[in-house]
């Protein structure tokens, strides 16, 4: 399932579902095995031993743009 980092607070991830984010997923930060930046999109999979992290890079920095450009129409607009 996709989630996106929101924020790392307390030793703890806080991920929310892609699309929908009122879902909220808490993973240690010991839990953690991968090098993951708030606002990245990750695929998490739940395995034996815990979960296992993809971060979709190519759509992380398309969300970023998206949201970049969204900020500089938002300035120009003032």
């Amino acid at each position: 399932m996709k989630y996106t980092l929101d924020q790392i607070t307390d030793g703890q991830y806080v991920f929310l579902e892609h699309e929908n984010e009122e879902n909220q997923l808490l993973i240690p930060a010991a839990e953690i095995n991968v090098e993951i930046a708030e606002g990245a999109i990750v695929l998490i999979s739940e395995v034996d031993s815990g979960y296992e992290f993809e971060v979709l890079i190519e759509e992380t920095e398309d969300m970023r743009d998206k949201v970049s450009n969204l900020l500089e129409k938002l300035k120009n607009k003032k």
